[in-house]
């Protein structure tokens, strides 16, 4: 159900659509959802909003590992769904990743049924992540490619402290920073 939440929240997104090599459909980016968020739900690292109608993934300071790892073992099943095999995907997530600190609570993915967005869902699901990183004294993380988001999320305190283009004519890309 929350991959389903994600395949259709981030059907737009160009992280998502550049590696898939734009096009790809709704169906084909719930699977992937929900290969890639199989090991962190497991790890208790997705959180529920609404009734189903939101979900965020809240990577743990010092676990950014894990949700590679996960990623990594995952590959072998999603990459065959790609047009490249996964190339495009891999380096612009290798590139995501280089910028990515461990020592933060990381907003890897926010997402709300289009249907119920605008109505707290994802404030509620951010402001939940944004207490868990308060309660350890550490920073929050995340980054966008879609520059609406931007002023969105500098709305609870993350600013764009850095910015670019992903490798081989990938999307741009916001790194915002919430400190604690």
């Amino acid at each position: 159900m929350l991959a389903g939440v994600l395949g259709r929240a981030f059907a737009d997104e160009p992280m998502i659509q550049w590696p898939l090599g734009d096009g790809a459909s709704v169906e084909t980016i719930t699977a992937i959802f929900e290969l890639l968020y199989a090991g962190p739900a497991e790890l208790g690292m997705l959180w529920e909003g609404g009734h189903g109608e939101g979900v965020a993934a809240w990577i743990p300071p010092g676990e950014t590992a894990l949700l590679t790892a996960s990623d990594h073992a995952a590959a072998t099943q999603y990459e065959p769904l790609m047009p490249d095999g996964g190339v495009r995907y891999r380096a612009l997530w290798d590139w995501v990743e280089s910028f990515v600190p461990d020592d933060v609570w990381y907003l890897d993915a926010l997402a709300v049924d289009s249907a119920r967005q605008r109505t707290g869902i994802g404030g509620t699901l951010v402001r939940h992540g944004l207490g868990l990183a308060a309660a350890d004294g550490a920073a929050a993380f995340l980054e966008t490619s879609i520059a609406s988001n931007v002023p969105y999320y500098e709305r609870f305190g993350f600013a764009v402290i850095d910015q670019g283009d992903a490798p081989g004519g990938g999307p741009h890309v916001w790194f915002m920073r919430r400190e604690p």
